[in-house]
């Protein structure tokens, strides 16, 4: 035990150990009610039949978002995916600098590759999980969010997606968003908008700068 925890606070391993830290620091504020278990969630709305059709001239946000979608974040909580990621990470670069000596160098060459082997893994061990935190979302009385106003994380322009935020009572909600139809403006990050509709599938809202309801 004494050398693994020795090898594990050595420089060509300390990234990975402190981002195991911190998962393991997350768990234990939960366990003891410090910290609630959707403090770092992150809602990205996107389904997998939804923007099945988007183009090769995708950008900026909506390709981000596609991203996140695809290691499965906004179907899986947040911290289940860091804290299955950095496990995985730590177990390959405790294991790979063992072999390499230690070195900085080649820990720093492997870190990304690490890192998305980790995040590959992740996702299919967490893809069997979809549908039971699908349950639970739907188990939620949704909110109509059509009137109110929310704040872009997200630059959006007209064919793109995006999301804001929207405080309720002291919740914060993350909507997947498109600008309304006519809308022709691109609007940066931090713009805040007001939600005019819901697009006819209702999986996502439509969004204007002006209060147009």
């Amino acid at each position: 035990m004494m050398e693994l925890l020795y090898e594990a606070v050595q420089p060509a391993n300390m990234i990975y150990t402190i981002l195991l830290g911190l998962a393991i620091l997350y768990a234990l504020t939960v366990m003891i009610g410090i910290m609630d278990m959707e403090a770092f969630d992150i809602d990205i709305d996107i389904d997998a039949d939804v923007d099945a059709d988007i183009d090769a001239d995708v950008n900026g946000g909506g390709f981000f978002l596609e991203v996140l979608s695809f290691f499965n974040l906004g179907r899986i909580p947040f911290m289940i995916i860091y804290s299955l990621s950095a496990l995985f990470m730590w177990m390959m670069g405790m294991i790979s600098n063992h072999y390499l000596g230690g070195n900085v160098s080649y820990s720093l060459m492997l870190l990304i590759p690490i890192t998305l082997i980790s995040l590959i893994i992740t996702k299919i061990i967490t893809t069997p999980l979809i549908p039971a935190f699908k349950s639970m979302k739907e188990g939620v009385k949704p909110t109509e969010y059509i009137g109110m106003k929310g704040e872009l994380l997200l630059p959006i322009s007209p064919n793109e997606k995006s999301q804001i935020e929207v405080i309720i009572e002291g919740d914060v909600h993350r909507i997947s968003v498109a600008l309304a139809e006519g809308e022709t403006m691109m609007l940066p990050k931090g713009t805040e908008v007001y939600i005019t509709g819901v697009s006819e599938d209702k999986s996502f809202y439509r969004i204007s700068k002006d209060d147009i309801i």
